[in-house]
């Protein structure tokens, strides 16, 4: 494509490769055709989309390039630098890290909903059920057997023997 001047323009695909580490992720852009950093642009989307762009004149020629990767839920966006050394652009994306303080506060709160869970489990327990059944059963009883002796208590003394 050629443009004012007779200039040439030119689109490319940069190569690219991530490296993973500890608490963080490496994106390294390969860029021979950029000998400094500018022309460079690197943006973060608020949809969580790493926006990285090019545009510089060689020559009569004009080179860019346009690259759109997804970040991940876990890095922090707000945290993402960039650099750009002998033709690499390197871009860190460190992940989201909880503190210890929050750490300490969810496990007090999972251990206190552990409790109440055990705590509700066992009040609804078979066996507390059987046992309540049992006691039901047995105070029925009592109350049958009770009035049934009293019935055959009046019904005895209502008897007269001749």
């Amino acid at each position: 494509m050629e443009t004012e001047a007779g200039a040439v323009e030119g689109h490319f695909e940069p190569s690219y490769e991530w490296q993973h580490e500890e608490g963080l992720d490496v994106l390294l852009v390969h860029l021979p055709e950029f000998k400094d950093k500018e022309g460079l642009k690197v943006q973060v989307s608020n949809f969580g989309v790493l926006k990285i762009s090019g545009d510089r004149q060689v020559n009569q020629t004009r080179i860019r390039f346009f690259k759109e990767i997804p970040v991940w839920k876990d890095h922090n966006t707000n945290e993402i630098k960039a650099n750009f050394e002998k033709g690499v652009l390197k871009i860190t994306l460190p992940k989201k890290v909880t503190s210890a303080s929050t750490l300490k506060e969810e496990y007090k709160a999972t251990t206190s909903m552990q409790m109440q869970v055990a705590k509700q489990t066992s009040k609804n327990s078979r066996f507390r059920k059987f046992k309540k059944v049992a006691i039901s059963i047995a105070a029925t009883m009592l109350v049958v057997s009770a009035l049934s002796g009293f019935a055959y208590y009046i019904y005895r003394s209502t008897i007269v023997e001749d």
